[in-house]
């Protein structure tokens, strides 16, 4: 193991240990689960009155037969506590905050077993936000008609404001979107509001979910979307969002999205929208969002990508109050006509997160004497 390299990304070490083990333990060489089918599996629940087995049980039997330990080091890298609970891991992760204030329905949803939910006695101790989401997104379709035909008064406040097609477009549950409809078409359910389904296809956009976008489309729901959809696929560096809707025929409403690339650090974000032959708006906020997110390989992109590069003495202002000395480098030897008075780069210091020891030294090398008289503390000077 000692031999194994040590650079890389979090989920390429995660990777890279696998396969060492793999190797090691001499397990079975089997295809990975996608995470869609990986999201759904769910522990055996506690017996009640005896042993009870689910259909879950023997789609966990078909999982890769990766050591224990080895599942919990990814369910942990990924933080995802509601996953590691419904596939029965321990992990070293902390209950999120959502769970808090869960109820012992909420708990017993995590099993999508539904004699234990309906052991947990859901009318006396209803579901929150939490339960009803993890409902949805694990794709739980029986427990959702069981409950909807067993507590029907109750099940519209358990799932108000539009919680199931929302959380079933972020996670690409196409089932439950069907389930949901047929609801809807039978006058069971209500139909979505307006916002509502701007949420729902921002969510999918947001988590690379195409399936659940072709869903929406084909659906004959009339669509309600706007500057958000494609702004949240390029916050979120999902490229083949952003190509589905480029043919899809629908119309584009494009927004901040060169804003939220820079901000992200999206560099084949930015590249796609270059190359899209597509009309976008940008501003200085762009290169702020970076220079303050510490995003040098976006400044790098902006200054080879033959687009007007719009900034001002801000962008150094943004820098200094986030301690990013490496973006103020990265200006400095731009040769860039950025600009600075030393009274603002005294201010953003005053303000810095961390205590801005960083950036300082910084401008203390770069030559700058904060203890100038008046006339140079207020004086607009060229960096380069």
């Amino acid at each position: 193991m000692r031999s194994l390299p040590a650079q890389g990304t979090d989920d390429e070490l995660a990777s890279r240990l696998t396969q060492f083990d793999l190797q090691m333990y001499h397990l079975p060489d089997s295809r990975p689960h996608s995470s869609s089918s990986l999201k759904s599996v769910t522990h055996s629940p506690s017996p009640i009155n005896g042993v009870v087995r689910t259909r879950q049980q023997q789609q966990i039997k078909r999982l890769p037969d990766l050591p224990t330990e080895i599942l919990v080091e990814i369910l942990d890298l990924l933080g995802d506590w509601e996953l590691s609970k419904a596939v029965g891991l321990p992990t070293s992760l902390s209950r999120p905050l959502s769970w808090a204030r869960a109820s012992v329905t909420d708990e017993a949803m995590l099993s999508g077993f539904v004699p234990l939910v309906r052991s947990a006695d859901p009318v006396r101790n209803p579901l929150t936000r939490a339960g009803a989401s993890l409902t949805v997104r694990f794709g739980y379709v029986h427990v959702l008609d069981a409950l909807l035909h067993s507590y029907r008064t109750h099940f519209t406040h358990w799932f108000r404001n539009d919680i199931v097609p929302i959380i079933a477009s972020e996670y690409g549950r196409t089932n439950v979107l069907n389930w949901w409809k047929h609801q809807v078409d039978a006058q069971i359910l209500p139909r979505p509001t307006c916002r509502s389904m701007s949420e729902a296809i921002d969510g999918a956009c947001r988590n690379g979910e195409r399936n659940s976008l072709d869903w929406w489309v084909s659906s004959g729901f009339p669509l309600k979307y706007g500057e958000s959809t494609l702004e949240a696929a390029s916050a979120k560096n999902q490229v083949d969002v952003l190509e589905w809707w480029r043919h899809s025929g629908l119309p584009l409403k494009i927004g901040r999205v060169m804003d939220m690339a820079s901000s992200a650090g999206h560099v084949d974000v930015l590249s796609w929208w270059l190359r899209s032959n597509l009309e976008f708006k940008y501003d200085r906020t762009a290169l702020h969002h970076a220079s303050m997110h510490g995003k040098v390989e976006v400044l790098q992109w902006w200054l080879e990508s033959g687009l007007q590069m719009i900034f001002d003495q801000d962008a150094l202002t943004l820098a200094t109050r986030h301690n990013r000395p490496e973006v103020l480098e990265w200006w400095d030897k731009s040769g860039l006509p950025v600009q600075y008075r030393i009274c603002d780069i005294e201010e953003a210091l005053e303000d810095a997160i961390g205590g801005g020891e960083a950036a300082r030294d910084w401008w203390r090398k770069k030559g700058v004497n904060f203890n100038a008289n008046d006339v140079e503390w207020m004086k607009l000077q060229t960096l380069n």
